[in-house]
């Protein structure tokens, strides 16, 4: 897996009192500061931030998406 930097940023305290109240949509577990995360597709509606071992770049549609929904939609 290719590292891509598009959409990609490091939890700060705003985004961590922001994203923290849900939790990551992929894997439930809460981010911590200075935590890679990505914007990436999934099984929810639009995109969201999730951690970056918990996502897979698409070079065709230059974009991140969350593994177990890749896996499921693009085979």
């Amino acid at each position: 897996m290719e590292i891509h930097h598009k959409a990609k940023i490091l939890i700060d305290l705003e985004k961590l009192n922001t994203l923290n109240t849900d939790g990551c949509p992929a894997c439930g577990k809460n981010f911590e500061l200075g935590e890679p995360v990505v914007l990436a597709c999934g099984k929810w509606e639009g995109e969201r931030y999730i951690h970056e071992d918990e996502a897979i770049f698409d070079k065709k549609t230059s974009s991140y998406y969350e593994k177990r929904y890749y896996k499921e939609t693009f085979g």
